[in-house]
């Protein structure tokens, strides 16, 4: 619980910067107009106002004050809703000052976070490649209709944040595609709305993206903290977690995607799995959310024997596997934790980013479907490994997730 205090401490000190000398009402830049609120869960609310002043939150049937404290900071808590794709107003009424939000809807959250591969937008950028064949998805989209039933919220590496958004054309364009595909799946499915939270940055290690309180309260790591000058193999931890996530602190999430590792893989780290199991138990505590779904993603292939990462030491052609097995056991690790394979989803193993987001959406969504959301009959992995027996100069392997057999994709012998 200390941690859980520091964390969102920091993210109501994060929101006092929009609150003017005079103190006037605000809230977070989590709430704004078009927002997505979570179903099932208590919703927190929060905001500046003067030391002591009454605060009235408003929406729907319910009604929630707060007095805020000596620094000017309040919070409330709605009671659990149902989902409700019927939108409504928010009005938050200080004693002289009132807010009001309109076209919030109540339905699932979830956020995605991670380096360059879960920030890979909608609108690709001229220097990444489209896909080797068939059709950009992620262009037809931004050709689409507006669609009221997906929301998305943006928190940017310049420090802001919000305000939320109807997804169009305009509002995606620098939206994560992982994310967003994995929202429409979701919502065509479950048929509420859904809100997306984008908040990852290219070329980021798993340090940057937890709080150095973890660290330091962490019995493997808080030594290495303090033998290394305030650093975790080399980096002082925190800072894209204090820029990106604090400020998110508490909202209300039904889970977190992940897709992050590629730097981590490029410096050979061999405490990867231990790192990754600190970043899901802060960031729980930090919203607290108790178990709730962090979904990740494994490395897709690349050659990172030709990307230079180690202070111009080559990366060897074994770090990628050795890493992924790290990621994998560390996603079954945690509680409702889990992954998903996206080897057969890239083009060129040269290309660090390939293109095919809306497969990598697909998948964390059907993994989501039937592991958070209890549907049945749904293919949410390819197939793992069961386990391996060694019979003479022969090893057997049996797989898990086979359905109806294993073949190439080629007919051939594997290579």
């Amino acid at each position: 619980m200390k941690l859980l205090h520091k964390i969102i401490w920091v993210a109501l000190f994060a929101s006092a910067a929009y609150s003017t000398a005079s103190a006037q009402l605000s809230t977070s830049p989590m709430f704004s107009s078009d927002m997505v609120l979570q179903q099932g869960q208590s919703v927190p609310v929060w905001g500046t106002a003067a030391p002591g002043e009454q605060v009235t939150v408003l929406f729907g049937p319910q009604r929630v004050s707060a007095a805020a404290d000596a620094e000017g900071n309040w919070m409330v808590r709605l009671e659990p809703m149902a989902a409700d794709r019927a939108p409504r107003r928010m009005t938050v009424q200080g004693e002289a000052d009132a807010i009001t939000y309109e076209n919030i809807v109540v339905g699932e959250v979830w956020l995605c976070s991670g380096q360059s591969n879960m920030e890979y937008r909608m609108k690709r950028i001229p220097s990444f490649v489209p896909p080797a064949t068939g059709e950009d998805l992620a262009t037809l989209e931004l050709e689409a209709p507006a669609n009221e039933m997906i929301r998305v919220f943006m928190s940017n590496r310049n420090g802001t944040q919000g305000p939320w958004r109807v997804a169009d054309s305009e509002s995606l364009e620098n939206v994560s595609a992982v994310g967003y595909f994995f929202a429409k799946t979701i919502q065509g499915e479950l048929d509420v709305p859904v809100g997306i939270i984008t908040a990852a940055l290219g070329g980021s290690r798993i340090e940057l993206w937890t709080p150095e309180e973890a660290y330091r309260e962490s019995p493997l790591f808080g030594p290495q903290l303090t033998a290394g000058d305030g650093k975790i193999d080399g980096i002082a931890p925190g800072e894209l977690y204090r820029l990106f996530i604090s400020p998110l602190v508490p909202f209300a999430v039904k889970g977190v995607l992940w897709y992050q590792g590629e730097n981590n893989c490029g410096i050979g780290d061999r405490q990867y799995a231990d790192k990754y199991r600190v970043l899901v138990d802060s960031w729980r505590t930090a919203f607290g959310i108790g178990q709730a779904p962090f979904y990740s993603v494994i490395l897709a292939p690349h050659i990172y024997s030709d990307r230079l990462h180690r202070g111009g030491e080559p990366v060897t052609a074994e770090e990628l596997p050795i890493f992924r097995q790290q990621q994998m056991e560390a996603a079954v690790s945690v509680a409702n934790g889990d992954y998903v394979i996206v080897s057969d989803l890239i083009d060129d193993i040269l290309d660090i980013h390939p293109p095919n987001k809306w497969d990598v959406g697909g998948r964390l969504a059907h993994l989501a479907l039937t592991k958070t959301y209890g549907r049945q009959n749904v293919v949410w992995s390819g197939p793992r490994v069961g386990g391996t027996e060694i019979d003479g100069d022969s090893i057997r392997v049996t797989f898990d997730h086979s359905a109806d057999g294993l073949a190439t994709s080629d007919g051939k012998r594997v290579s």
